[in-house]
């Protein structure tokens, strides 16, 4: 009897290695950058200037207003408030206006060469928050109309990165002018002037630097 014995013949295939590379490296740089803008906004008061009127008293001796606005002026990027200029006013080129004040027409007015309907008056200002419109006037600023000086009468200067200042005034005629209200020295200059509004409108320009 023949016997066959069968054996199974295992196979197996060795998976081989691959050869491994060298990893390469390479640089490149970025950029980063910001630009943050130095910016102030327009000046911002309180409120109106309210000056007071006082028959009975010269018009060179009238007294300050009760409370001083405060003007704020808001910056963004950190800059140094320098100066504020205030301008001249819409009234300066009236007929023997005073160089030094500013006026104010009564609401109404028709004639512009009607000198009785313009009323004189000068402003004060210091930097910072100041309640005391005497301290103003004595230790602040006297704000005339000279922007051409070598040193502008007009300017405020601040040169802080706050930019609050505060600004007083009063009624103020300090020579006489024709057809207007006679010597403002005596007392009855107040009594010569007409009643009525009196208003002014007076532009703040601020520079500034970052």
């Amino acid at each position: 009897m023949t016997i066959l014995s069968r054996v199974g013949l295992g196979l197996a295939v060795a998976a081989m290695p691959l050869a491994v590379q060298a990893q390469e490296t390479v640089d490149g740089n970025l950029n980063v950058t910001t630009t943050v803008s130095v910016v102030c906004n327009a000046p911002t008061p309180t409120g109106t200037l309210t000056l007071p009127f006082r028959t009975g008293i010269a018009l060179n001796n009238q007294g300050l207003d009760a409370a001083p606005v405060t003007v704020t002026v808001q910056c963004f990027g950190n800059p140094t408030v320098q100066h504020v200029d205030f301008d001249a006013g819409e009234n300066s080129t009236i007929a023997n206006a005073d160089a030094d004040i500013r006026y104010m027409r009564r609401d109404g007015s028709i004639d512009p060469a009607d000198a009785s309907d313009f009323l004189g008056y000068q402003l004060f200002a210091i930097a910072g928050t100041e309640a005391s419109t005497s301290t103003i006037q004595s230790t602040g600023t006297t704000l005339a109309n000279d922007s051409g000086a070598a040193t502008p009468t007009n300017r405020l200067t601040i040169n802080d990165q706050t930019g609050t200042f505060s600004v007083s005034g009063r009624i103020f005629e300090g020579t006489e002018r024709a057809g207007a209200f006679g010597d403002p020295t005596l007392t009855a200059s107040s009594g010569i002037v007409p009643a009525g509004s009196y208003n002014d409108l007076v532009v703040m320009t601020v520079s500034y630097s970052g």
